[in-house]
């Protein structure tokens, strides 16, 4: 591991670099979670694997990312289980308490491989910017673990030595905690590498020292065309002798026939004042469109038929709006506490039923007017009700 020994600037670089991908990555979160993040200080510390201390993080969620795409290898990134289940709790909602009985089920790491493939995308995004070259990664995959063993995640030594970046994270209103990100050194060297620019070559820089050997030998014929043009400057009297009858010949009028085909595009050809010796465009003739006025239908109804049909206009009638509906066992509704989430049969985005007096009548979206649920009616469904007051 002789030649994988970060230097101080290198390890500057890497924390500058990595500074701004998870400046992106914290962007990206707060759009997540409607909250402001910030991901700040990074401290980077070079050591053996068996000197990286993770106990404080324990236990721990440990999430895996690959880098495909630009540059090669894994970054592992270590949280506090507690601060996972906040911030799980601010993306769904949930009141913002840590409880012993919390659960990483599938939903729950589903989860947290999106927030993190989210961030990290965005991470990714930021180092392709800053290094110039397309960076990519695979999803996510996060590991549950009770006591940490990075070993086993990346195939280490407890030997090897290895990159461990410590970053404070803040979400407003949630947490103030840490995590930590640890790299191979090849990785990080490589990171850093093209950052400081510097080439993976740079033994031919010096292969342009046998360039002075052809200076004086460019000096020579340099001092033969000099007496050749002496024997040419006596020829230019001559010249105009030959060029007084050319100004008579109808050359220099041979671009005049592009004329036509540049104009029939509807401007001038550049150089020629507008539309010189063509003819202008033909104003045209725009008038508004008539359209035609639509009275609202009328019933025919009878005189008593209108009157009882007034009557029915004063009748309240009650409308509500079904979001969806669920079925479950008695002894999954007893089961039913603070915090419990129902799934309904109703995809996310679809619309509502409307429902008056309970008959479904249209169909709309759930919109927000000053603080206030509403719907927007989008269908009107054919309904009994409807046909009812219509025969009245």
């Amino acid at each position: 591991m002789e030649n994988l020994v970060i230097s101080e600037m290198e390890k500057d670089a890497l924390g500058e670099i990595m500074n701004i991908s998870m400046g992106s990555a914290a962007t990206a979160a707060s759009e997540l979670l409607s909250a402001k993040v910030w991901i700040t200080t990074p401290q980077v510390e070079v050591a053996k694997l068996c000197e990286i201390h993770t106990e404080k993080f324990e236990p721990a969620v440990c999430v895996k990312i690959e880098y495909i795409k630009g540059i090669s290898g894994a970054n592992l990134m270590v949280l506090r289980q507690d601060d996972v289940q906040l911030i799980l709790n601010q993306l769904m909602g949930m009141p913002l308490v840590v409880t012993p009985d919390f659960e990483f089920d599938e939903l729950n790491v589903s989860a947290v491989s999106e927030v993190m493939n989210q961030m990290m995308g965005a991470s990714a995004t930021a180092l392709s910017d800053f290094l110039g070259v397309s960076v990519d990664i695979s999803t996510p995959t996060p590991y549950i673990m009770d006591h940490i063993s990075l070993a086993e995640l990346q195939d280490f030594d407890s030997e090897e030595v290895v990159c461990a970046i410590n970053f404070n994270l803040t979400i407003d209103g949630v947490i103030q905690s840490e995590f930590k990100s640890v790299m191979g050194v090849d990785l990080a060297k490589k990171i850093a590498s093209k950052v400081l620019g510097e080439v993976a070559e740079p033994a031919p820089a010096p292969a342009p020292a046998p360039a002075p050997a052809p200076e004086p030998v460019m000096q020579q014929p340099a001092a033969q065309p000099a007496p050749q043009a002496m024997p040419q400057q006596p020829m230019q009297p001559q010249m105009p002798q030959q060029q007084m009858p050319m100004p008579q010949m109808p050359m220099p009028q041979m671009p005049m026939p592009q004329m036509p085909d540049q104009s029939a595009y509807g401007y001038p050809p550049y150089g020629y004042p507008p539309y010189g010796g063509y003819p202008a465009p033909q104003p045209m003739n725009v008038q508004n469109a008539q359209l035609h006025s639509f009275e609202s239908p009328e019933l025919n109804l009878s005189g008593s038929q209108k009157d009882n049909l007034q009557l029915l206009m004063d009748v309240p009638l009650k409308i509500s709006v079904e979001l969806g509906s669920a079925k479950r066992k008695v002894r999954d509704i007893l089961e039913f506490t603070q915090g419990t989430i129902i799934e309904l049969e109703r995809q996310a985005g679809a619309p509502v039923d409307i429902i008056v007096n309970g008959n479904l009548i249209a169909k709309g979206d759930v919109v927000v007017i000053d603080d206030n649920f509403a719907v927007r009616i989008t269908e009107i469904i054919k309904s009994k009700l409807i046909d009812t007051l219509s025969k009245e």
